[in-house]
Parts: C-alpha cells; sequence; structure tokens
C-alpha cells in the first residue's frame, strides 16, 4: 500500500518487492504471447473468436493510425482484464458464500428459486438474459456487496437502506420505495463516470453464474468457533479463510 504513495519503495531489494517484479516478468511475457498469437490471427483473416483481447485487436484494424492502441497499451489492457476480472469477482462469490452459510434460510431461498429454474443441474446453461432474470439471486449478489465489497464506508446510511442497514436482509431489493431511493451516489459497486468499471456487465453476469452452480450442488454451514478477519488492500479479503462445512446438496 505505501508504494502507491511513494514509488520509490518498489525499488527496494526486500522479499515481496523482488516476488513483485518476477511476477511481472511473467504476466508480461504470456501477454506478449497472447497478442502475438491474436495478431497472426488477423494478419491471416482467422480472427473470429469474441474475447476481448480479439474484439480490441479487430476494433485497432479499422482506427486511424493516431487512435489505435499502441502494442505496450494493448498489453496494459490485458492486466487490466487479469486484475479487476479476477479479484473483485472471486471476493465477491467469497463473501456471499459466507453470508449464506450464516443465514441459512436465505440460502434455502435461495437455492429453491435456482433449483425451480433448473431442475436438472446438468442443463444448468442460462444465457445472459436468464442469469439476470433470477429475482432472489439478484437480491443476494446487491446486498452480499452493499455489506462487504466495495467502498464499506458507504451503503450504510438508514435513511437510505432502512434500519437493517447494517444487517444481511437480501429481501430489502424487493421493496419498491427504497429502490427509487437508490442512484449512483448511494450505490457504488461498480463506481460511475468516466472512472466506472468497464466490465461491471460481465462481473455480474459471473458472479452469479459461480454463485448460482455452488448454491445448486453444496450446502454451505460455518464451523462453529470459527473465527475470521475482513483483510482489506484492493477488496476486502476473508483472513485466513472462509471456515465452512461443505456438504453435497441431496437431490
Amino acid at each position: 500500500m505505501l508504494s502507491s504513495y511513494f514509488s520509490s519503495v518498489r525499488h527496494i531489494p526486500i522479499d515481496v518487492n523482488l516476488r513483485y517484479k518476477e511476477t511481472c516478468v511473467v504476466i508480461h511475457r504470456e501477454s506478449k504471447k497472447l497478442i502475438d498469437v491474436k495478431y497472426k490471427e488477423a494478419e491471416n483473416g482467422e480472427l473470429k473468436n469474441k474475447d476481448l483481447l480479439s474484439l480490441l485487436i479487430d476494433n485497432n484494424k479499422t482506427l486511424p493510425d493516431e487512435e489505435k492502441l499502441t502494442y505496450d497499451e494493448l498489453k496494459n489492457q490485458i492486466m487490466t482484464f487479469l486484475i479487476a476480472g479476477h479479484e473483485t469477482t472471486n471476493v465477491t462469490t467469497s463473501w456471499a458464500l459466507y453470508l449464506l452459510a450464516h443465514h441459512p434460510h436465505h440460502q434455502d431461498l435461495l437455492r429453491e428459486e435456482l433449483v425451480k429454474a433448473y431442475p436438472d443441474k446438468s442443463q444448468f446453461n442460462p444465457t445472459y438474459d436468464e442469469i439476470h432474470s433470477l429475482e432472489f439471486l439478484n437480491c443476494v449478489l446487491k446486498e452480499g456487496a452493499e455489506i462487504h465489497v466495495g467502498i464499506l464506508a458507504v451503503q450504510k446510511s438508514a435513511e437510505i437502506w432502512g434500519p437493517t442497514a447494517e444487517e444481511f436482509d437480501p429481501k430489502r431489493w424487493l421493496d419498491s420505495a427504497l429502490i427509487k431511493k437508490i442512484n449512483n451516489y448511494n450505490y457504488l459497486l461498480f463506481l460511475n463516470g468516466s472512472r466506472g468499471c468497464i466490465g461491471n456487465k460481465v462481473a455480474s453476469a459471473e458472479v452469479k453464474i459461480m454463485l448460482a452452480m455452488l448454491i445448486m450442488n453444496f450446502v454451505y454451514k460455518p464451523i462453529e468457533g470459527f473465527q475470521i478477519k475482513r483483510r482489506a488492500l484492493f477488496t476486502p479479503k476473508v483472513d485466513p479463510y472462509l471456515g465452512l462445512d461443505v456438504s453435497i446438496v441431496k437431490s
């Protein structure tokens, strides 16, 4: 965290900095390989995939030279995809499982909704619209993110969220009066404006799909006496681990 304010700290040859540099070397090397493969596909007219890098390179070909992304800019975009698209979805899913384990009634309600929508778990392959149409799943994600993810000092006002602002209450999102109070300044899960998350729709779908699969297949219960801490860096991680008892859902 200190290096965010004093960049010279990164140059001190201590273990954490050495591992950081080694990690950067690996990521840049692998990023270069990915870009080279995509450029070769583009040159041969074989760039048909719809992944983010393919779309960037394909769009890059249509731009004037002064507007095209440079090689280094493309490489930096891969860093954005990896870091922003991995850390946050992982943390959000973890806290959602933790909260559902400690609120078994809500976990049961979510499982009932999922089983009703997908009686045959092997056929679970939702479209974008289908996964977002699951009402209680939407409520759980929004509520879990409100409590544990994002900017922790906000989304706690009783004037907006009611007397249970500090509690896990997914059903609050079914309250039409509450929904009318919510705007871009009091619910900051993905931030907004020019600095808002560019992948918010993808991230939201990813978390919902992961959470749905986990809840459909497993039951989560807290381990008695196990204590966790919230360790914050970029996102509030679970420390040391979730500490949940996991069992398979009986058909």
